[in-house]
């Protein structure tokens, strides 16, 4: 499914865009705005939207734009969040900016930003620097290309946890590969992405300051074997979350980072009544 934005004024900056988004269930409820993870697409959510019960699913690939942009274009007066990773990191930022505008948010198997010392930060974007001026030497004009069995065993093998089995990959081929004439994939994502040190860091007092504004309900539903292994990550501020939150639940699930794919039976089982609780619009 393919969603037109067209150009539009948005608190002054002019916005012309296309959405590339996928729909589970009825157009005539306002949709559970899906967000998804690092480097993936839409397709990361084909496996536990249709297991969402009585609530429609819009999950986007991420266009490059604002969350803020695509939601003030559907004109909703609150939007519903759920977001993987990346994603549920996107939510938590949308949430404690706009807290008023938001009915609630569910994230798989992340809370906050992962904070780091300023030291740290400093030398990972040193590293990120470095490593993509490395890159970028190695670049070519065309992709390189690879044969399908090729694909699914590096996406499986290099991603990031290594948290995907081979029909999530599947799933996220279908937007995340295209094909040659020659009948061979090439990868669409940009690996330049995957250079970390690039991305927003902030200590753990910001993020327990960020985590107070908060007021919506707030479920956080953790991988039992994800890759976030301390326990204080979660608890800290899920201890804030507790006081801000008008209802904040935690739960853990079975499964690696990717469960809401290779586990989402269980994980939907998780979300529902959650769903069935604050999604009453």
């Amino acid at each position: 499914m393919i969603n037109p934005i067209d150009t539009q004024d948005i608190d002054g900056l002019q916005v012309n865009m296309w959405l590339y988004s996928k729909l589970w269930g009825s157009g005539n409820k306002q949709p559970i705005l899906a967000v998804h993870g690092w480097m993936d697409n839409a397709g990361s959510f084909d496996h536990i939207a249709p297991l969402i019960e009585n609530h429609p699913i819009l999950a986007i690939d991420l266009p490059g734009h604002a969350l803020r942009t695509i939601i003030k274009k559907f004109g909703w007066s609150k939007v519903k969040l759920l977001g993987h990773s990346m994603g549920g990191v996107m939510c938590f930022n949308y949430s404690r900016l706009f807290p008023e505008e938001v009915q609630f948010v569910v994230a798989l198997d992340i809370l906050a930003f992962l904070s780091m010392s300023q030291v740290q930060q400093t030398r990972l974007l040193a590293y990120g620097i470095d490593k993509l001026m490395e890159f970028e030497k190695k670049m070519t004009s065309k992709p390189p290309t690879y044969a399908e069995n090729e694909i699914i065993d590096n996406w499986i093998k290099k991603s990031q946890f290594q948290s995907l089995d081979e029909p999530a990959v599947r799933s996220l081929m279908k937007r995340g590969c295209e094909k040659t004439e020659e009948d061979k994939l090439f990868y669409t994502r940009d690996f330049r992405l995957s250079i970390p040190g690039f991305g927003p860091t902030y200590s753990r007092e910001n993020c327990m300051e960020m985590a107070q504004s908060i007021t919506s309900p707030y479920m956080v539903v953790r991988a039992a074997d994800g890759p976030f292994t301390k326990d204080t990550y979660w608890t800290i501020i899920g201890d804030v979350l507790k006081k801000s939150s008008q209802d904040f639940q935690y739960v853990k699930v079975e499964g690696t980072h990717h469960f809401h794919m290779t586990n989402a039976k269980e994980v939907a089982a998780a979300i529902n009544p959650f769903l069935d609780k604050h999604n009453i619009s």
